[in-house]
């Protein structure tokens, strides 16, 4: 519903590497519990607790031990604008350089989880639009106007040039996501040495932009799968070396093979 994804998922053993997503990511603990990394801290996460991620954060939720079970909702940024937006009366979009943060990722309400929880429900179940869109709007309605703040997204003049370096290699990364790059290629992108490079995009992403690049052809391969693929075709399209290399990398990130994605956006 508007874009909004539902994913539901029972893991025991198994762990996620560091991972980005471009999408607000709003999780749900439903049993277990886990150890959530994110901007260099670690957070232990119980039943009962909401998680909210932002776009491109680097981050891995594990168990410390034993099995746990959880919900995603993915959520496309301009969505998460507009629907706060709505709420404070106001457009971010015209103010400019201001956007949605959390100072605290992980919020322990109980009104929050149960709102979220009947929403999501309410999409598996299949639900007529009114419905969802009421309980949608309550759910994002608690989570932004009891933990959301309104921050200046600018970069400080001082760092502006770093800044603007890494802009531009992502955005080179986005339009050459399938493509072989090197190091030496990116530097150049962002008129920076090769180390100096590495540096300032880990720090400012969490991640290596071989690490980036990888996040983003999952993202097109989630985007293929979706409009039904195949997962021979989509490796080929996200740029992966085969439909092996692909899979294993698919599943390493997702917890689900491509088939299973595959199957599961087919039937929504």
């Amino acid at each position: 519903m508007d874009a909004v994804e539902v994913r539901y998922s029972h893991f025991s053993g198994y762990r996620f590497p560091p991972h980005v997503h471009d999408t607000w990511s709003v999780g749900l603990i439903d049993a277990g519990c886990t150890v959530f990394r994110m901007d260099g801290q670690q957070r232990i996460v119980h039943a009962g607790q909401v998680v909210v991620i932002p776009p491109g954060a680097a981050h891995d939720c594990n168990p410390r031990e034993g099995s746990w079970t959880y919900r995603m909702l993915y959520v496309p940024d301009s969505l998460m604008q507009r629907m706060a937006d709505d709420i404070s009366g106001s457009s971010t979009q015209r103010v400019g350089g201001l956007a949605v943060g959390f100072d605290e990722p992980v919020i322990g309400d109980a009104r929050v989880f149960a709102a979220f929880s009947g929403f999501q429900r309410l999409v598996e179940h299949g639900a007529d639009p009114l419905p969802r869109r009421t309980a949608m709007t309550e759910a994002f309605s608690r989570l932004l106007v009891g933990y959301a703040d309104v921050r200046d997204a600018r970069p400080d003049a001082a760092n502006d040039s770093e800044h603007a370096a890494v802009r531009a290699v992502r955005a080179y990364l986005a339009e050459n996501h399938a493509e072989k790059v090197t190091l030496d290629d990116l530097a150049r992108v962002g008129g920076l040495s090769p180390y100096h490079l590495l540096r300032i995009f880990r720090a400012e992403t969490g991640l290596t932009p071989h690490q980036w690049q990888v996040q983003l052809r999952l993202n097109r391969a989630k985007t293929l799968l979706s409009k039904g693929a195949s997962i021979a075709d989509t490796a080929a399209a996200a740029g992966f070396t085969d439909q092996s290399h692909f899979s294993r990398t698919f599943r390493t990130y997702t917890g689900a093979t491509p088939g299973l994605y595959r199957m599961a956006r087919s039937a929504a």
